[in-house]
């Protein structure tokens, strides 16, 4: 072999190598975590159910229309009415905001007329259990867990209970309404079950969980 042969094959085998070397271990690759993506402005939550100016006005001009209205709109008495309308306004405004609840008309109207069908139906049964020989009557307490939300929803229902004949909603506690009944041996849940689902209607929520356990009865 020519002597210009093995200095070219010689110089050759540095790169030889280190394409060798290449090939069986690839460099390392260094793996950078994405950083966290921080919240803009835009994302920033506000808080819900803030009342605006109108609200404050609206609520400050009313109770200043009531003050004016029970003093004869004296102007002496502003002394004390522009102090007691602030103070009324702040204490109104320190309660929470309550929901808003949707009205059904079509929800209402089969409430009402639910509701007068039922109360004419228990005023005839309380009628016939007053003018029987021997009055058919067993009074005492039942419970009856609801699934209506808080609020003017389960307010509408227990006011419901107590204005139908033979039932008084009598205390409420969490979503137990305690029932005084003039007959606790007839079926509670088949009586105001019913009228729950008008309630939901009113008020266009969701219809309830179609099992229900039975009601237990409270001995007082």
């Amino acid at each position: 072999m020519r002597e210009p042969d093995r200095l070219r094959r010689a110089e050759d085998m540095p790169t030889a190598i280190r394409d060798a070397r290449g090939a069986v271990s690839p460099p390392p690759v260094l793996c950078l975590a994405a950083p966290s993506a921080v919240p803009g402005p835009d994302r920033v939550s506000t808080p819900q159910g803030v009342r605006g100016w109108r609200g404050l006005f609206l609520t400050a001009g009313t109770l200043a229309l009531v003050w004016g209205g029970l003093t004869g709109w004296d102007a002496a008495s502003w002394v004390f009415g522009v102090p007691a309308v602030a103070a009324a306004t702040a204490l109104a405004f320190s309660f929470p905001v309550a929901p808003a609840w949707r009205l059904s008309a079509v929800g209402a109207l089969h409430f009402a007329g639910w509701f007068a069908v039922a109360s004419v139906r228990g005023s005839v049964d309380v009628a016939g259990r007053a003018l029987a020989w021997r009055i058919p009557l067993a009074p005492g307490f039942r419970s009856y867990e609801t699934d209506l939300p808080p609020g003017a929803p389960r307010l509408v229902f227990v006011n419901a209970i107590t204005l139908l004949p033979g039932t008084l909603s009598a205390e409420i506690d969490g979503n137990r309404i305690d029932v005084h009944m003039l007959d606790i041996r007839s079926d509670l849940n088949a009586e105001l079950a019913p009228l729950e689902a008008r309630v939901r209607a009113l008020f266009a929520l969701p219809e309830a969980p179609a099992t229900r356990s039975p009601q237990p009865e409270t001995a007082r």
